[in-house]
Order: structure tokens, then sequence, then C-alpha cells
């Protein structure tokens, strides 16, 4: 389980970023993280600090690392 403000890594680019925003979709909870690393991908959404739409499964929890 996943909080807002938890600081994680998507498994898949194995990016660092933070929770910014929890929803749920047929019944499946999503997470929006942005990215710790600025610049421009081609892999996420938006501006100067990417964001990404992640399924519980595909994120680590590394607050503690």
């Amino acid at each position: 389980m996943f909080n807002l403000y938890e600081h994680v890594r998507i498994k898949k680019n194995n990016l660092m970023g933070t929770i910014v925003d929890i929803s749920e979709c047929d019944g499946e909870k999503i997470f929006i993280v942005e990215s710790d690393v600025k610049g421009k991908r081609g892999d996420g959404y938006g501006g100067d600090y990417p964001l990404y739409w992640c399924k519980e499964d595909e994120i680590l929890n590394v607050t503690n690392e």
C-alpha cells in the first residue's frame, strides 16, 4: 500500500519520484508519480518534471533507501 507524497521507484524505467495523486479506475488504484529528474522524456507526460501513471505493482517504496 502506498500513500500520497511517498518516494518511490518506477520499475520499468528505474526512475525515482514522488506520488502526487492516487485515483481508482475499475477497482484498481492508479498512482501518478512525478519524476525527481528534471527534463522532458519520451516516456512521461508533462513538462520539466514528467508524470507517470503507474499501477501498484509497477512501483517500489524507496522511502527508507
